[in-house]
């Protein structure tokens, strides 16, 4: 398997990072972990393809976590070799979300193209299986709610991904993270500070931060020095 950060930024994007979006390849195909814009065409330029998306998952609704997901959308609804065993699975935390998105595309594939994606609610616990991946939703206390943490495992190894934590990081979550193969942890709604304790608690194989703050890369340095296992700032790619 391999985690390819596609977009890093948080909140807006800058001139060296899109928004948040990261991709998990795998042997049974892709899964993305939100999808800030532009997602879909990151992952073309990765010589990957779209058909080859099993799954979407959104930690929150956020633009910068889901403004990638119109083209997404647009792209398996294009996709004539769509079969109803090979969808397209679009999960996201809000009833709300699913009836806006559907609406939208709506307004471009009025009749049966709409069918090519399948949209799923998020409720906490594990909500994801498809036999090869599983997924499950740890809630947290960031600005927008419902809004998830993921703990996701594989083939044996265990990945958790914060999404966007509250302003003290408390929510950060700390059991899922320990001894995890591999934390994913924003690094922008919280002081630093705040984070480094948690941090010398989990002991991951390895630690990459995104969802970076061009106010925040300064900090990282300290980050990497505190803690005993490898631990990366993330870049776009």
């Amino acid at each position: 398997m391999k985690l390819i950060t596609l977009g890093t930024a948080a909140g807006l994007p800058t001139a060296t990072r899109f928004n948040t979006a990261s991709l998990l390849q795998t042997e049974n195909g892709l899964y993305l972990i939100d999808a800030g814009a532009p997602a879909g065409a990151l992952i073309i330029r990765k010589n990957l393809s779209l058909k080859d998306l099993r799954a979407v998952f959104l930690t929150h609704m956020h633009e910068d976590h889901f403004g990638g997901l119109t083209g997404i959308l647009k792209s398996r609804m294009r996709d004539s070799s769509a079969s109803q065993e090979r969808l397209t699975e679009i999960w996201l935390p809000q009833q709300d979300a699913i009836e806006a998105f559907d609406q939208l595309m709506k307004v471009q594939f009025p009749r049966e193209n709409r069918d090519r994606v399948r949209y799923e609610l998020i409720a906490p616990g594990l909500f994801f299986d498809d036999g090869f991946l599983k997924v499950t939703a740890i809630p947290n206390r960031h600005i927008v709610s419902p809004s998830y943490c993921f703990l996701i495992e594989a083939q044996g190894r265990k990945m958790v991904c914060t999404g966007d934590l509250s302003g003290d990081c408390s929510d950060f979550p700390l059991e899922a993270a320990k001894e995890a193969d591999l934390v994913l942890s924003e690094f922008t709604h919280f002081k630093p500070e705040y984070l480094l304790p948690k941090l010398l608690e989990i002991h991951p194989r390895k630690l990459v931060l995104h969802h970076v703050a061009v106010y925040r890369e300064g900090a990282f340095p300290a980050i990497a020095a505190a803690v005993d296992y490898p631990a990366f700032l993330a870049n776009d790619g």
